[in-house]
């Protein structure tokens, strides 16, 4: 195969480039013309996933936790999912219970789930209903928060902060009220 100075295109482009760079057409040629050599072998897919997890080892792991200070968007977007989970689990698992009571015994009525839950001593039902009523009104609120920030309202930091503590204030004494109920 030729040099890529001995192509005629090849010496009009470097005549172009030497004159635009005011170097010799000679002092570019040593400059195109060095390769680097490139070797390929086989390998089998074991060896290739080898060095495939060698090269991610090399790789920095991230510490984000470790550099960051936590803040309050943190903590609501988790409690947020962790809630609307909850909420979720907890629907589910009394369609089903509703579902696959009779094949147990069990009666999973109005009255029956009303009757039981009458039985139970006053704090316990205040702690139930607070366990149920907390998830609830935090994800509805902010959820109106989320539906607020789509209006492209409230997005800076200061608001970010003030209406994150206000969700908090407001799902929990929406929740102790619910509770006392």
């Amino acid at each position: 195969m030729a040099t890529l100075a001995a192509r005629p295109a090849a010496r009009s482009a470097l005549s172009l480039v030497a004159r635009s760079s005011r170097m010799s057409g000679h002092q570019l040629v040593p400059l195109i013309i060095a390769r680097r050599s490139v070797s390929t072998q086989s390998i089998t897919p074991a060896e290739a996933n080898d060095i495939l997890v060698k090269q991610r080892g090399n790789r920095p792991t991230s510490p984000h936790l470790a550099i960051y200070k936590p803040q309050i968007t943190w903590y609501l977007s988790g409690l947020h999912r962790i809630t609307g989970v909850a909420l979720s689990a907890g629907v589910y698992a009394l369609g089903l219970g509703y579902l696959f009571a009779p094949v147990f015994g069990f009666s999973l009525t109005s009255a029956a789930i009303a009757s039981a839950f009458g039985a139970l001593p006053v704090a316990l039902k205040f702690g139930l209903k607070l366990i149920a009523s907390f998830p609830f009104t935090f994800h509805t609120f902010n959820g109106v928060r989320h539906l607020i920030w789509d209006t492209a309202s409230e997005l800076t930091n200061k608001a970010v902060i003030r209406t994150g503590l206000t969700v908090m204030g407001l799902s929990t004494i929406a929740s102790i009220v619910l509770a006392f109920w």
